[in-house]
């Protein structure tokens, strides 16, 4: 019900700057079908899952908020196993723990378009980060590409987001001219209803249109440290260089006994 793709009985055009806007997109991970194979059975759902998000803009005021909806909640799932191989008079114990971290589903992104001020939290590499930095500049090229995404007709933009090497593709409806869209990406001349990258995508599944006045409180982290994206990303990568595989072996007797625990982050 909540889910439904936008139909034409629900479709409007936006005539003025006037109107507030409830947005609901989905999140997924793309990921190969080679990929998705070479991974355990326990994470395959996980990593296809679609996960939903809110987004409200106050057109008036210049202010959007974006975060998960209620259902969507961080994940921590783990599965162990136990299997043994006689070898002569000798037996090898393997005991693997698989962890699946699913954390950076819990978050939110509040813009103010008129002072460029973006603020944000998210988990990711173990690490909740309270983020504060300028709205991103995409430089988007928009194409003279079109085509219809749930009734709306939509253009093509493309960017290459700086410290990122890899291309992010947008479609955006004029129908809507405001500026808005899922998660961090904004910047065109009308609302974004779908974006593509090489790791994820995120797409519109339900806009409407709100006539009253919408409450939108800034978040406060006047206590916290705080992060820009950049400073985030080379932290991250830096967890990830540093990462190392965890593997113990010992002998009992006649056993010997290898422990192998691995750790799937989204």
């Amino acid at each position: 019900m909540y889910y439904k793709l936008i139909t034409l009985s629900v479709l409007f055009t936006i005539t003025s700057f006037g109107q507030n806007l409830k947005v609901k997109y989905y999140e997924r991970k793309i990921i190969s079908e080679k990929k998705l194979n070479e991974l355990p059975e326990a994470i395959r759902e996980e990593k296809l899952k679609k996960r939903f998000y809110d987004l409200t803009i106050d057109v008036k005021n210049g202010i959007s908020y974006y975060v998960n909806d209620e259902n969507t909640k961080n994940t921590d799932y783990s599965k162990e196993s136990e299997s043994e191989t006689q070898q002569d008079d000798h037996i090898q114990v393997t005991n693997k723990k698989i962890v699946v971290n699913i954390k950076n589903s819990e978050k939110f992104y509040y813009k103010d378009f008129k002072k460029n001020e973006m603020l944000f939290q998210y988990f990711n590499a173990d690490q909740l980060y309270n983020g504060k930095d300028s709205l991103q500049n995409w430089n988007w090229q928009i194409t003279e590409e079109i085509k219809i995404i749930n009734g709306y007709t939509c253009k093509k933009a493309l960017a290459d987001w700086v410290g990122h090497d890899a291309q992010f593709t947008a479609w955006f409806t004029e129908d809507i001219p405001v500026n808005g869209g899922p998660e961090k990406f904004d910047g065109l001349p009308g609302l974004i209803l779908y974006v593509g990258t090489p790791f994820y995508e995120y797409s519109a599944v339900l806009i409407k249109e709100v006539n009253n006045k919408v409450d939108i409180t800034k978040p406060d982290f006047e206590d916290k440290k705080t992060f820009t994206h950049k400073e985030i990303t080379e932290i991250i990568k830096q967890k990830i260089n540093n990462l190392r595989p965890s593997t113990t072996i010992t002998q009992e007797g006649d056993k010997t006994i290898t422990k192998e625990t691995i750790i799937y982050k989204n």
